[in-house]
């Protein structure tokens, strides 16, 4: 017993000693004045994806003030339409739509203004510019109907290879259901006006089908835990419509016992008609499963999953040929600078530096330096412990006492 007490004491007087750190040195300064630093995604694992933990210091170990400021995407809503025939070939059963793209721009997607379906049908995409060749682009493609509650009309994005074809045909396949009312077609232009997002690229990927189960389950492994923000899939397959949820590792207990199990975390839709882009709700996690419904359909195969912060980052006022370093310390709290209040003056168009050599250090709490022994949580405890040392050994006397009397 007393060698476990002891196994603690000392267990716990080094965690309070000690801490697990970061340093990582910023690449050289050439002129005076604002800059700002992308926050890696190594950087933003180390600190747990809490910012209130970084800080960047001068040469004489002196904060140096920063603001963080994030590249927001923001969204236009000008819809340009474009010219289109629409005929239905009641003997082939088929609907031919044909845009013009008179001034063959490049393009990968039209989105349709469709009156209120349920219906589902298959299409070929083609492409020509003499109205006479034309050319594959896609085939045997499925549109599930959609409606919207409160209105008459959907919009339906539908997806291509990349062209620039003078003239885009539809053909869509009656034979099950009547032909769609198709009341415009167009492109949003600059729809979303994205910045580019930051890649993660250190992890794993384990691949596994449960045939009893009908599923796929893709185990992500990342090198150290990341902020996830959104994520991509590549899809070879032609047509596909699968749900699928992330599944992450949890622990709870359970009386006396803890139990190991997945909770879900986030359910999505991979489709072969859309672009299979999702964005994320707050996941920091280094594994995470992502499960993929088969049914009776054999697996899907993907190319790659790619994954994605929004780019973060820092800007600090620094002076031409100063040395300086960003750290990273678990202990620290949020900083309270007077820079925040000048974050709507500052944009993205500022000298970029970079900070490099990143890596783990460990470190004495400067706390547990400037104290003498009784002032430590080392001494706390070890009172503690003696404590029950002491109530215990009574405990037990008392104990055998009554055991003696009855």
């Amino acid at each position: 017993m007393y060698k476990q007490l002891l196994n603690i004491f000392i267990l716990l007087s080094t965690v309070t000693m000690f801490s697990q750190n970061y340093r990582g040195t910023i690449s050289e300064i050439n002129q005076s004045g604002f800059h700002k630093i992308l926050l890696s995604p190594e950087i933003r694992s180390a600190s747990a994806s809490n910012t209130n933990y970084f800080r960047i210091i001068d040469g004489n170990t002196n904060e140096v003030p920063y603001v963080l400021l994030n590249d927001k995407s923001t969204v236009q809503s000008s819809y340009k339409p474009f010219t289109f025939d629409a005929v239905n070939n009641t003997k082939d059963s088929i609907s031919s739509i044909i845009i013009e793209n008179k001034n063959k721009l490049k393009l990968d997607h039209f989105t349709f203004k469709i009156a209120n379906t349920k219906v589902k049908k298959t299409y070929t995409i083609s492409g020509s510019n003499d109205k006479n060749e034309w050319y594959g682009l896609a085939t045997n493609q499925v549109f599930y109907g959609l409606n919207e509650a409160e209105k008459t009309t959907v919009e339906q994005t539908f997806s291509f290879p990349l062209t620039d074809y003078a003239f885009i045909k539809f053909e869509f396949n009656n034979k099950e259901s009547l032909p769609l009312q198709i009341l415009n077609i167009g492109t949003y232009e600059n729809q979303l006006s994205t910045v580019e997002q930051v890649e993660i690229t250190d992890f794993k990927i384990k691949n596994k089908t449960n045939k009893e189960k009908k599923t796929s389950q893709l185990t992500v492994t990342f090198t150290m835990p990341q902020h996830l923000e959104s994520m991509v899939f590549d899809i070879e397959n032609d047509v596909f419509l699968r749900e699928a949820k992330i599944l992450v590792n949890r622990t709870r207990a359970i009386k006396k016992r803890t139990e190991n199990y997945q909770e879900n975390i986030f359910n999505f839709e991979l489709h072969s008609g859309t672009h299979n882009t999702f964005e994320l709700p707050y996941v920091f996690e280094k594994e995470i499963v992502i499960e993929i419904e088969n049914n009776d359909n054999p697996p899907l195969n993907i190319k790659h999953i790619k994954f994605y912060q929004k780019p973060l980052y820092v800007i600090c006022n620094f002076k031409n040929g100063e040395t300086y370093e960003a750290i990273i310390d678990t202990t620290l709290q949020k900083p309270i600078y007077d820079l925040v209040n000048f974050k709507a003056s500052f944009n993205t168009d500022l000298p970029e530096a970079t900070i490099t050599n990143f890596s783990k250090i460990k470190t004495q709490n400067k706390a547990s330096e400037n104290k003498s022994f009784w002032e430590t949580n080392a001494f706390m405890w070890l009172c503690i412990i003696l404590a029950i040392v002491v109530i215990s050994y009574f405990a037990l006397g008392l104990l055998k006492d009554l055991k003696k009397q009855n």
